[in-house]
């Protein structure tokens, strides 16, 4: 089952090409100006569309509220920073791992405790 994998052991696995980090964070941005924009310049066609996510898709059926129009929106907020992290973890993982290399060693006797 999903739930008993350990999400951070499988980190290793994710792909370490800087130019897939950087699509993912500019996905992720247009998702996030997405959310803010689209409300402002087009609100009927918005809530049009987020009234019809509402209707098909069950998952939003809270417990103690009435699902709403601005949760489509949290939807969006959700899935651009979850885009954005994600990519800035593969662009940035390269760059720790090539200083990591490329930093001298430091054995024992080389550190200075005076």
């Amino acid at each position: 089952m999903w739930f008993n994998r350990n999400v951070f052991a499988q980190l290793n696995d994710l792909p370490d090409k800087p130019a897939l980090g950087l699509r993912l964070m500019a996905v992720g941005s247009l998702f996030a100006v997405l959310r803010y924009a689209w409300p402002r310049l087009g609100a009927t066609s918005y809530s049009r569309v987020s009234e019809f996510f509402l209707r098909h898709l069950d998952f939003f059926r809270h417990r103690y509220a009435p699902p709403s129009v601005a949760d489509f929106g949290i939807l969006l907020w959700i899935i651009a920073v979850m885009c954005f992290v994600s990519g800035a973890f593969i662009f940035l993982r390269r760059g720790f791992w090539w200083v990591a290399e490329h930093r001298p060693e430091k054995e024992t006797t080389e550190l200075k405790f005076k």
